[in-house]
């Protein structure tokens, strides 16, 4: 006798996503991505005469078991400088190609032309040039993304929530800390055209949700419009919207004068009242008056 097939198990439900505009962060992430790559990337191709390209950024709930896979496949992949920041952690992982990458720039190598395979890489101690310039990119990206979200949210950069980079402490190595619930992740994925062949590598920021919380408030109120209390208090009148149109002039032509017309031809006109039309109904008839240079309709009549 075959057992009867197992049903799939249903999928649990991200509560970070529960009542959240999520469906609108792709938008979101379209903006962060212009404005990180005008501050990120386009400064390192005037420095170094790069061509770095910020390719895709994307905006999600923290996939912390992803993580995990990656840090057990690829050390490099575990190691994070992380703090606690004054709304919650700040973390953030670069790739060891992107550092080196800019290093050998920022020494006058040839960076690009024999750049080491990820697997020799990572076979590779880190100095402390590459452990201070990790330091400093770390930072920097945190900084600006916190300050992206902080405009898209309608905040200045300066406002006083915690997101200035200035007010983070020292950012610690290790893995990434497990005890923030709340988790969002930025991905930032740069491609080197310099690199041979073409390499895509990532910058990673994980932010508690409370430095996101503005910028998904800012979404909601935007996605859900007027409030329903708020219409219904408005009178009929109000509510009620109609399409006006006024024809103000028919002309009679004959073919053969149509056919002479010509740039720079007149036709002579009199206006008459205009007839008013009401979702393309004719109801109401009109004067036009001139005033202040504009013509505008006066003395209705409905029509009989």
């Amino acid at each position: 006798m075959t057992s009867p097939a197992l049903s799939p198990r249903p999928a649990a439900l991200d509560t970070r996503s529960l009542g959240r505009p999520v469906h609108l962060l792709p938008r979101v992430a379209v903006r962060l991505r212009e404005t990180l790559h005008r501050q990120l990337c386009l400064p390192w191709n005037r420095r170094y005469h790069a061509h770095y390209d910020l390719r895709e950024v994307t905006l999600q709930p923290l996939d912390r078991a992803a993580r995990e896979a990656e840090a057990l496949l690829d050390p490099d992949a575990g190691r994070w400088l992380h703090a606690m920041g004054p709304s919650g952690l700040v973390a953030c992982r670069i790739d060891r190609m992107l550092v080196n990458g800019l290093m050998a720039r920022r020494l006058g190598l040839a960076a690009g032309t024999a750049d080491p395979a990820p697997g020799d890489l990572s076979a590779t101690p880190i100095t402390a040039t590459e452990e201070r310039l990790l330091q400093a990119l770390a930072r920097q990206g945190c900084q600006l993304t916190l300050q992206g979200l902080a405009q898209l949210a309608q905040q200045g950069p300066d406002s006083d929530d915690g997101t200035a980079a200035s007010e983070l402490p020292t950012l610690q190595v290790g893995s990434l800390p497990t005890n923030s619930t709340d988790a969002w992740e930025i991905t930032l994925v740069v491609r080197d055209a310099d690199a041979q062949p073409e390499r895509d590598m990532s910058l990673r920021v994980v932010l508690d949700g409370a430095y996101l919380s503005p910028l998904l408030r800012q979404l909601a109120s935007l996605h859900r419009g007027p409030s329903r209390a708020a219409v219904a208090v408005q009178p009929l009148a109000r509510r009620l919207t109609l399409k006006l149109q006024a024809r103000l002039l028919e002309q009679e032509m004959e073919l053969g004068s149509v056919l002479d017309l010509a740039p720079g031809s007149l036709i002579p006109i009199h206006l008459a009242d205009a007839t008013v039309l009401v979702e393309g109904s004719a109801l109401m008839r009109a004067a036009v008056a001139e005033h202040h240079g504009k013509l505008c309709l006066t003395s209705f009549e409905d029509l009989e």
